[in-house]
């Protein structure tokens, strides 16, 4: 007699999810900026008439709406990219107009709503940072990947490279289940995998996103690397230096440090003595952490060999200090304005990443 078995509702990681969050992240940020950017150059136009005014949050409900219809009536894997991207520029486009959700009066302009919309791409990041780490498979989640990527065939897009990845979860499934049924239905996909008869298509060319991994790794070694991490440091580190000191020794002279406030007052970012404050603290951060990279950067110049890790870790936590601390802050003040300094220490925190793992031991 067979043994009776529960339904199994625990989830599967989709294969290739870390590839969607990607292209989800990219068109949130691409939406945000973007959208940011053609409003200040057309100088915030109103589409509508009379007391219409068809708000560009409406346009992104309707892209994020198309986009989570679009996997619910069609099948195709293809679909999945299609409806990340138009996830994240449907979500930029919403959450751009945040402000005027957390206002009475509908402020488009609320201070508070750059760091609120800076805060919320960190957690997609962050979400993405998670989903990259490797997870460990059963044969229940190497089959659901598999007859994923069997959809394949019916497209006639199985390539023989893709063909091998597929053998290796089936071969996965068949070694590690302790199910007969499970590993019977594996054997059998890998002897239709395995006949003469099924059809394969030619390798398709590398993406461009494939080839500049591959011309990176071929191209950037440890040299190039820590060449580029201590130039970078050094040249970031004087110019947040520069910028904060040219600020805090104003503070002896009064009539020059209001001509500098002036503007932030003017645009209701510093309001009273609570904001005010937090801008001193903002300036005295900045200024303190790029001392400490540039005397990071200087340290890691000299490749003392036993001081590389100590120094890395250090340099990574300082720039994830300050772009989970400090950024908000900054977006507070200079808002959107703040996106390229960001960029910047975002490229400075994957440099350190990168050069941690050549010195991680194979």
């Amino acid at each position: 007699m067979k043994t009776m078995l529960s339904p199994v509702r625990h989830l599967i990681r989709r294969d290739q999810a870390e590839n969607y969050l990607l292209i989800l992240m990219l068109s949130f940020a691409f939406s945000v900026s973007g959208t940011r950017f053609f409003l200040h150059l057309t100088n915030y136009p109103k589409i509508g008439g009379g007391e219409l005014h068809f708000a560009h949050v409406l346009w992104g409900g309707l892209i994020l709406f198309i986009s989570a219809l679009l996997p619910l009536l069609f099948s195709n894997r293809w679909i999945y990219k299609v409806s990340a991207a138009g996830s994240g520029i449907g979500i930029g486009l919403f959450i751009d107009e945040v402000g005027k959700f957390i206002t009475a009066t509908n402020d488009y302009f609320y201070p508070p709503a750059a760091p609120v919309v800076y805060v919320f791409f960190l957690l997609i990041v962050l979400v993405y940072v998670k989903t990259r780490q490797p997870i460990s498979h059963d044969p229940r989640s190497h089959l659901y990947q598999a007859f994923d990527e069997f959809q394949e065939i019916l497209d006639n897009d199985l390539s023989d490279s893709e063909r091998q990845r597929l053998q290796e979860r089936l071969d996965q499934v068949i070694q590690t289940s302790d199910r007969t049924d499970i590993t019977l239905l594996a054997e059998n996909l890998q002897d239709f995998l395995r006949n003469e008869d099924l059809y394969l298509a030619p390798e398709s060319p590398q993406s461009w996103l494939h080839k500049i991994k591959e011309l990176a790794k071929s191209r950037l070694s440890p040299f190039y690397i820590h060449s580029f991490l201590v130039g970078g440091l050094i040249a970031w580190s004087i110019w947040v230096m520069a910028d904060s000191l040219r600020i805090l020794v104003k503070f002896q002279n009064s009539p020059v440090l209001l001509e500098i406030l002036k503007p932030l007052v003017a645009g209701h970012y510093i309001r009273g003595h609570v904001s005010l404050d937090l801008y001193i603290i903002l300036i005295g951060l900045q200024a303190g952490t790029g001392f400490l990279l540039l005397l990071c950067a200087c340290l890691l110049f000299f490749r003392i060999k036993h001081m590389l890790p100590r120094l890395l870790s250090c340099i990574y936590f300082i720039l994830l200090l300050s772009l989970t601390v400090l950024t908000p802050l900054l977006f507070y003040f200079d808002q959107f304005s703040s996106i390229i300094p960001t960029m910047i220490q975002f490229f400075l925190l994957l440099l350190t990443i990168q050069y941690s793992h050549f010195l991680q031991p194979t």
